[in-house]
């Protein structure tokens, strides 16, 4: 239960710095990562209740939906906002909506298997959720995530180097980009017979994004602020997630 609660706080303090700067900012993108560490936090303290011997049903589809479905997407959405023009990022968030509120529906209909989760141990929870469609669903969800924040920290890179930008930044975005796939390959730990190895790689990957978001922020000596990232100094490619229980 350790690394869990090392996830969530790490989330919970990234979700506060993030909120620091919204409230300085006000930009859209800020606000839908805080929204997704939020979520990243709470999937990781509530996950403790579905362990034995509470074995919550609730408690596990709660951190499935959380952590799993949504978390992911989202911080793909705030990347998306980021760089497309408002109208595609708000078409964006409207699919997403449709499409998590038809993957929760889903999470929460589909049959638990009560021994499965009685001999959850620190694993991902692989197998405790009878296959069904919210399987397509959060394997495209967390995809399209991946994709969209990983593909921004590579386009922020590359735009950076062309306009010979700050190698701090440059840094920033290489760190994010691999905090990111470390974080997603945590999902495939139970595949690959090693789901003790989930939580642990979990934690590291957010580690990694959270490092390479503190070098996004204004060096002391500078004495200016900036509104985190990789564009113009002034903004963030923010990390994406995994799937815990496909």
């Amino acid at each position: 239960m350790l690394y869990p609660l090392a996830v969530a706080v790490v989330s919970a303090v990234f979700a506060a710095a993030v909120l620091r700067q919204y409230v300085h900012r006000r930009r859209p993108y800020q606000l839908v990562w805080m929204v997704a560490l939020l979520m990243s936090a709470l999937a990781s303290a509530i996950y403790g209740l579905a362990l034995p011997p509470t074995s919550s049903q609730v408690a596990f589809r709660a951190y499935y939906i959380l952590g799993g479905l949504l978390m992911p997407a989202w911080l793909g959405l705030g990347s998306i906002y980021l760089v497309a023009p408002r109208r595609v990022a708000d078409l964006s968030l409207a699919g997403l909506v449709n499409a998590g509120a038809l993957g929760a529906g889903a999470v929460l209909s589909a049959t638990i298997d009560p021994g499965a989760l009685a001999r959850l141990n620190g694993g991902p929870g692989t197998g405790v959720l009878e296959p069904g469609p919210w399987l397509p669903i959060t394997i495209l969800l967390n995809t399209c995530g991946v994709l969209a924040v990983v593909g921004v920290a590579i386009y922020s890179t590359i735009r950076l180097a062309q306009r010979r930008g700050s190698g701090r930044l440059v840094a920033a975005n290489v760190l994010i980009a691999i905090g990111d796939l470390v974080v997603g390959v945590a999902g495939s730990m139970a595949r690959t017979g090693r789901p003790e190895l989930f939580w642990v790689t979990m934690l590291a990957g957010w580690v990694v994004i959270f490092v390479g978001f503190l070098l996004t922020q204004p060096a002391p000596a500078r004495g200016s602020r900036l509104d985190s990232g990789p564009h113009s100094q002034s903004r963030l490619a923010a990390p994406a997630g995994r799937t815990p229980a496909a």
